[in-house]
């Protein structure tokens, strides 16, 4: 639909008052509905919202029905970025309604405190209203780009570590004979934990695992510090009272792709290939004017 057709011109104005409204309802209702879950859960732990006197459950449609008007309104209104239910904020707001109606489905009847719980997902809306959170969010997006072939380098290490200890440390540990509770070791010990519940030992066993330590030490530090500069950029364009960090999302993601658009095909750079493609016809014009020299 045209934005300038006279039935939007004629909605809009309704829309946005609407919009308006519930914008100031948001945050407290958020706040009310996980207060009431927390008091639901604390005692009524094996009943569901059926079986909870009907206040919990009249209170929870009235929330529900409230944030299913504000995401329809926001459907017709589609004002903002991009189409609004793909957008980040229109899944949010998708989410903080689905498990309401997801619990007239009747296949889910035994299911329904675990659906219940799925009711504090609505404290993602205040990404909507928190400048602070949106900048958090910039700064682990941002990093994440640079964490992307440090969580490559991890798995490899991981995965090359846990075949090793199977085979070496199944031998003299049962408990090492299952790869899933390798991995298990490894992330425990990778992240410093150590809960101590596993270890190796056999003298080859311990050895892959101090080499693991060194390197997973190595891969932890590397991570903390791209996500300790993506956070210092953000922060300091933060400064600018002009900056929105929802518009940094696209930006950046544009940005990345063209970086690795050069690097997709054979893994080096225009550039790399210009200069292997002027070598060689060097190269042949050098041969050629021997082959003429010789011939002479």
């Amino acid at each position: 639909m045209n934005s300038h057709s006279p039935e939007t011109e004629g909605r809009s104005p309704l829309l946005k008052k609407l919009i308006d409204l519930i914008d100031r309802l948001v945050v407290p209702l958020v706040w009310y509905s996980v207060v009431m879950l927390a008091i639901e859960c604390q005692f009524y732990p094996d009943d569901d919202s059926y079986d909870t006197p009907q206040f919990f459950l009249w209170s929870e449609r009235i929330v529900a029905l409230i944030f299913t008007v504000e995401y329809v309104v926001r459907l017709l209104r589609n004002s903002g970025r991009g189409f609004y239910p793909i957008t980040a904020l229109g899944v949010i707001d998708l989410i903080s309604i689905v498990p309401f109606w997801i619990g007239f489905i009747p296949a889910l009847d035994p299911y329904l405190r675990l659906v219940r719980t799925l009711r504090v997902l609505r404290m993602l809306k205040f990404f909507r209203y928190s400048r602070g959170l949106q900048l958090m969010a910039l700064g682990f997006y941002r990093s994440y780009w640079n964490l992307r072939p440090l969580m490559l380098a991890t798995l490899m290490m991981i995965l090359f570590t846990m075949f090793a200890l199977y085979e070496v440390e199944g031998m003299h540990q049962d408990e090492f004979r299952s790869l899933f509770t390798v991995a298990w070791f490894l992330e425990v010990t990778g992240t410093t934990v150590g809960y101590g519940d596993l270890s190796p030992q056999s003298n080859a066993g311990k050895v892959i695992v101090m080499v693991y330590m060194i390197g997973g030490l190595a891969i932890f530090m590397a991570c903390f510090s791209a996500i300790t500069s993506s956070f210092d950029q953000v922060f300091k364009e933060a400064a600018d009272p002009e900056f929105d960090p929802l518009d940094q999302f696209d930006r950046i993601r544009e940005e990345q792709e063209e970086l690795e658009e050069q690097f997709r095909d054979t893994g080096s750079s225009d550039s790399e290939d210009e200069a292997a493609e002027e070598e060689q016809l060097e190269t042949e014009e050098e041969n050629s004017d021997e082959s003429k020299q010789v011939s002479v």
